[in-house]
């Protein structure tokens, strides 16, 4: 068996060791050499090393611009799935960064945030729909306007823990028989974030977006109760005012119809509309205020309390009127949204000249 040397017992073997001293000539010699070796080992290793870093360098730039435009793509294009109950219809919405959206077998999709169920959309038939609205407290089921498709809205009261209300939207596919079911829980979704995100809500058939014919078919025409002509839905609302130039300021009034329902969307707040341009799709200011003064602006929405009193028209048969100022940029269709407090209250389409 071997004996395990101890610190005292290697220092000394290592005093035994025979010692050689090398000539100081001999030594630099060795000393010029390896300098000269080193010289040149820098000057040929240079660009043998420098292109494969270069190129190194150059790739790791394009994957990461390539990686960064791929994400962005991503962020900024609507999520889109496959229907799985009509062939050739798939469909989509604008994505948001806080939820997630799970796509599941049957078709249908899942809104999550926080591990929690917060909306989803499921394409159903006729008689699906129908029975999917027998199961809501219903507190709301009309007709709406404004939205790609045509679109029953149900205001479904829950109530539960995590559940206060659910805003349903059933749109109609203009080419096959489903009905598209989205629907956003409150507290997670308010009536405006959700509006928001139902109105992005498309339906693509063979990589084509689905139009309904008359989505852009202009508001028609209806005479008051003291013959006054006005554009928009005589049960709902209308404007009355001269005919709509580019880039001209003109005055118009906004007459709003209707019972229980309505008066409670337009005693709501802040008035609000949203000018769409039918060419471009972009979303514009058109609403003027301080005209004629240095503080003259095109703005989003004119400030009104909530709860304010109503300024019905007798004349017209309104039960409440708004007195606006209105500009448009460019010639074509406008679509013009109106809601009250983020509470939608319906849609115009007019052309500018």
């Amino acid at each position: 068996m071997l004996k395990r040397l101890t610190n005292e017992d290697l220092i000394s073997e290592m005093r035994t060791f025979q010692k050689y001293e090398m000539d100081t000539n001999k030594r630099d010699d060795i000393l010029r050499e390896l300098r000269l070796l080193k010289t040149e080992k820098k000057k040929i290793g240079a660009p043998q090393f420098v292109k494969p870093i270069l190129s190194f360098l150059v790739l790791a730039f394009f994957l990461a611009g390539s990686g960064l435009f791929a994400i962005t793509q991503i962020n900024n294009s609507p999520t889109e799935f496959k229907s799985g109950i009509h062939g050739n219809e798939t469909y989509s919405i604008q994505k948001e960064d806080h939820f997630i959206i799970k796509q599941n077998k049957d078709g249908s999709s899942t809104f999550m945030a926080d591990g929690k169920k917060v909306g989803g959309i499921e394409p159903l038939n006729e008689e699906e729909m129908m029975k999917s609205i027998q199961k809501q407290n219903v507190f709301k089921n009309q007709e709406v306007e404004g939205y790609r498709y045509r679109a029953t809205y149900t205001l479904d009261h829950q109530k539960t823990m995590e559940v206060v209300q659910i805003l349903h939207y059933y749109f109609v596919s203009p080419e096959s028989n489903l009905r598209y079911h989205v629907y956003f829980y409150t507290p997670f979704f308010d009536e405006e974030s959700a509006d928001e995100l139902a109105r992005s809500f498309t339906i693509i058939a063979d990589g084509k977006e689905l139009k309904t014919k008359d989505e852009w078919a202009l508001s028609t025409t209806f005479t008051s109760d003291n013959a006054k002509t006005l554009i928009g839905d005589r049960e709902r609302l209308g404007i009355l005012g001269p005919e709509f130039i580019t880039g001209k300021i003109d005055k118009y009034v906004w007459h709003f119809f209707g019972g229980h329902n309505e008066i409670e969307i337009i005693s709501n707040g802040d008035f609000k509309v949203i000018g769409i341009h039918e060419e471009t799709g972009m979303e514009e200011q058109v609403l003027v205020e301080n005209v004629g003064t240095v503080n003259e602006k095109q703005v989003w929405q004119y400030e009104i309390p909530e709860q304010s009193p109503l300024s019905g028209d007798t004349e017209v048969g309104s039960i409440h009127a708004i007195t606006s100022h209105m500009k448009f940029s460019k010639p074509g269709v406008w679509r013009l949204d109106v809601s009250f407090g983020g509470k939608r209250a319906g849609s115009i389409i007019v052309e500018v000249k």
